[in-house]
């Protein structure tokens, strides 16, 4: 099955980063029912932070949204982002970042969006983390009907992450990206998260996702509810 492949992916990924000093955050999420109606939901995320230096770092992330019902694929998206950061000071710092999107349900083939910026973390304590940046991209939009568009346009992120205790945590990440050439087209992310521990590598995860597309004929807001497995190692 197709989950299965995707799930081969993931892995692949994962072992193959052992040979780096990498700090590597993976969720598994995955739901079977039958009876009146076959679904089959796989979705993962793995993020992988690898500190260069002092001041500089590679984060890395890949996230995987595969649905089957009766047989029929209900959704199937792609996502791989790869960001350096350098550290200006303890708060400011810049980076340069490329993410790639595919989505074969949708009217895009892919989306490929890179550029600089800046971000500044406003707070980073041991209850709180309030994360903000913004920068400038080149993007590259291909449709499924083989037409294709490229573009500058504006992008912000704000990352904010609240710490109840030692084994509760809330994230939630916002985003949004604008063409400068066309006032229509513009993409928002929010992904909201809470995350209990189970052990010192073990959590549990709820997360709700929105992933809104202004310029589309198809719907313009897909959103997803999950539970996950979460294990940092």
């Amino acid at each position: 099955m197709k989950f299965l492949n995707n799930f081969f992916i993931i892995g692949l990924i994962a072992t193959s980063s052992y040979s780096l000093d990498v700090d590597k955050h993976l969720e598994l999420s995955y739901v079977q029912t039958s009876g009146n109606t076959n679904t089959t939901t796989f979705s993962s995320k793995l993020q992988g932070i690898a500190a260069l230096s002092d001041t500089e770092s590679i984060k890395a992330k890949g996230s995987i949204l595969y649905s089957e019902s009766d047989e029929n694929t209900s959704a199937n998206k792609y996502n791989v982002e790869l960001d350096y950061n350098h550290m200006i000071n303890k708060k400011l710092y810049s980076y340069m970042g490329i993410n790639y999107i595919k989505d074969e349900l949708s009217d895009y083939d892919y989306r490929l969006n890179s550029g600089p910026g800046l971000g500044y973390k406003f707070l980073e304590d041991e209850t709180q983390t309030v994360d903000i940046q913004g920068g400038l991209d080149y993007a590259y939009d291909r449709y499924t009907n083989g037409l294709k568009d490229d573009y500058l346009a504006g992008k912000t992120e704000l990352n904010y992450k609240y710490r109840f205790s030692k084994s509760v945590e809330f994230k939630q990440m916002l985003s949004y990206l604008a063409s400068f050439e066309d006032s229509e087209k513009y993409f928002a992310i929010s992904d909201s998260a809470i995350g209990v521990k189970m052990t010192q590598n073990l959590s549990l995860g709820v997360s709700y996702n929105m992933d809104y597309t202004n310029k589309t004929e198809k719907e313009k807001l897909d959103t997803k509810f999950l539970t996950s497995l979460i294990v940092d190692f």
